[in-house]
């Protein structure tokens, strides 16, 4: 049985410049991964003080299977949701078997 059986995607934008500089399009991203994977949500979500703010933010730890080349600008489609990524994909091996780990968030109203 596997433990990698969530669906999940990993989108990436082109960089365009603008006035200000390059920047990420997102409004046209591109799939550069899609697969089963594993991703772990964070059993509490982080919510600031409420009268400042009304958001919520989630965090998942999520896991793909072997050394997928993932961007720290990258963003991930994982519970029906697009996540972001919080820094650089880990590479990390379990025995013969090899993943990559990523940190990510989800902000909600």
């Amino acid at each position: 049985m596997s433990l990698l059986n969530d669906p999940i995607k990993v989108y990436r934008a082109p960089l365009v410049n603008d006035g200000y500089g390059p920047r990420r399009d997102w409004g046209s991203p591109e799939v550069v991964w899609s697969g089963l994977g594993a991703g772990v949500p964070y059993a509490r979500s982080s919510k600031p003080d409420e009268a400042t703010r009304e958001t919520a933010t989630n965090r998942a730890t999520i896991y793909l299977p072997g050394d997928v080349a993932v961007d720290s600008a990258d963003r991930v489609e994982f519970h029906d949701q697009l996540w972001h990524l919080e820094g650089a994909a880990w590479k990390w091996k379990l025995g013969s078997r090899q993943f990559t780990m990523l940190q990510a968030k989800v902000v909600s109203k």
